[in-house]
Parts: C-alpha cells; structure tokens; sequence
C-alpha cells in the first residue's frame, strides 16, 4: 500500500500535468480558430475561381492535359495529416480511410505524396507490411504545415501535376480531414487530377453547407487568349484546393488536440481527486489509529 507521501508526490505530479494540457488546450484553441478564419477567406476565391475556369474550358475546343480523362491502372494518394501527435485520433482516422480507399481499389496500383509527418510514418510502416514491390512514397512535404501559404503549394501541385501529365500515374486523390465544427471533422477522399470541375463545384457547394444558386451568365474580356489564360488558371485551382484542404486539416488537428488536452486535463482533476480521497482516508486511519493506541495506553495506565 502506498504510503501518505507516495501519494502526495502524485497529487503534485497529477495538477502538474493538468497544467500543461489546460495550456496546450488553449493554445490550440488559439490556433484553430486562426486555421477556421483562413478557410473561411479562401472560399469565396475558390468559387469565383472555379466560375471563370467553367467559363473558359467552355470555349476553349482543344483539351487541356489536366483535364483529360483515362483508364485508371496507377493511382497516386495525396495523404494529409499532422506533424505532431496529442490528437486524438486524428491521425488514426486518416489512415483508417486510406486503407479502405486502397482495399477498394486493390486491383490498381498506389504511389504516394504525404503531407505530414505522422502520415508518412504510418505509410511507411504500411507499405513495409504489405512488401509487395509498390514503389511507396515519391515526395514527402512536412513542413508546409506549420505556417501554409498559396506559394507554399507550389512545389507540391509541380509533382503532381507532373505525375500525371507525364502519365506515371492516371489519378491523383486527396485523402484530407475536413473541418465541419469543434466537435465534429470527416476524413474525404476527392479526386484531384484529372480536373474535375463539376466535382470541384460540388465540393465547394458541400464545404459551404448549401447548394449554391446558378450565377447568371457573363461577359469576359479574355486576353491573350482563353487558352494561355486556362493553361494558367488549370495549376492554381490545383494549388488552391491542395491549400484549402491543409487549412480544413489544420483546423480539424487542432480541433482534435483541443478536446483531447481538455478530456486529458479533465482526467487529471478526477485522479488528483481520487489521490486526494485517498491521502485523506490514510491520514484518518493513522489518526484514528493514533488515538485507539493512546486511549489503550490510557486505560492500562488508570487499570
């Protein structure tokens, strides 16, 4: 049985702990309220971007290389996690639904492009399990996490887009976590290269909570031309949806890592209480221990 100062000694190493999460709680509080803000103010550039791509590929006759659709034997799995743990299970789910997605399509081949450290770690370790040839991951991007920006997505939608234009693979697919409120976050998977502007409205449509009315039709003074102007809109809508979904994700992690510092401090309060309960109970019985041994003492003494 442990003894009174054993059990202070935890009481002090309990509320100490429970310190630190109340910190880290606020904290990414903090932070996912900046990453909820940022998603917020990229959406309506991202539907007014799709709108003008819409407008173009319309009258544009030759087929963009992005655009083009083929049979599908290679895929390549854009996978979006965290670099650092302390949330839940976060980073858990991400891998839960790429396994499922690869489960899926098992008849096809995987490459893959991660962004997060925790993710590349568990790809890692998956494939080494599997060991079956598959050519793994071709780039890893952990440190566009910390602080994203559009530039930042530059390098990242260059290898994909050169993935698939040069046709190593026929499809390229996010698997990301969306932000839907505190309490609640859904891992997607959603197909970004070939481009889909159609799945991309919707997409948007989906991430806003309504259906967005038909905007009315417009009149575009284009120059040079709508095809120079499509061969430069095509790679940042890539870059635009590869950043909204790492600020969706970030958002998500630091919602998931908030609650989970907030049940941890939570848990240690009950436990320092419980400690407490105990310290108190082995102090009465040596108390009472105390005064049977002096009121024995007593009564030998008056016998």
């Amino acid at each position: 049985m442990a003894s009174a100062r054993d059990i202070k000694q935890r009481i002090r190493g309990v509320k100490s702990t429970g310190k630190i999460t109340r910190a880290m709680e606020m904290i990414s509080a903090v932070k996912m309220r900046k990453a909820v803000a940022a998603v917020l103010a990229i959406r309506p550039y991202a539907e007014s971007a799709i709108h003008v791509l819409k407008q173009l590929s319309g009258i544009v006759h030759e087929k963009h290389p992005l655009l083009a659709e083929r049979p599908i034997k290679k895929e390549l799995y854009v996978v979006i996690s965290s670099n650092r743990g302390l949330c839940g299970a976060f980073n858990a789910q991400v891998l839960k639904k790429l396994r499922q997605v690869i489960r899926e399509d098992a008849d096809r081949k995987q490459v893959f492009v991660t962004i997060g450290k925790k993710g590349e770690t568990a790809v890692r370790r998956m494939l080494a399990r599997a060991n079956d040839g598959t050519q793994g991951i071709i780039a890893s991007f952990p440190d566009v996490l910390a602080s994203p920006t559009a530039e930042m997505m530059r390098p990242v939608a260059r290898v994909l887009m050169e993935e698939f234009t040069s046709g190593r693979v026929d499809r390229v697919v996010m698997v990301y976590t969306d932000f839907l409120s505190v309490m609640s976050q859904e891992v997607k998977v959603r197909a970004l290269l070939p481009v889909a502007l159609k799945d991309t409205k919707k997409a948007l449509n989906e991430m806003n909570g309504k259906e967005k009315q038909p905007q009315g039709a417009a009149e575009y003074l284009i120059e040079p031309k709508p095809a120079t102007v499509l061969e430069r809109m095509i790679p940042q809508l890539i870059e635009m949806e590869l950043y909204h979904a790492i600020l969706e994700s970030n958002a998500s992690q630091e919602s998931a890592r908030m609650l989970a510092m907030r049940n941890a401090t939570d848990a240690a309060k009950e436990m320092a209480d419980d400690y407490t309960l105990a310290y108190n109970q082995l102090r009465q019985q040596k108390i009472t221990q105390e005064i049977a041994e002096l009121s024995a003492g007593m009564a030998a003494v008056q016998g």
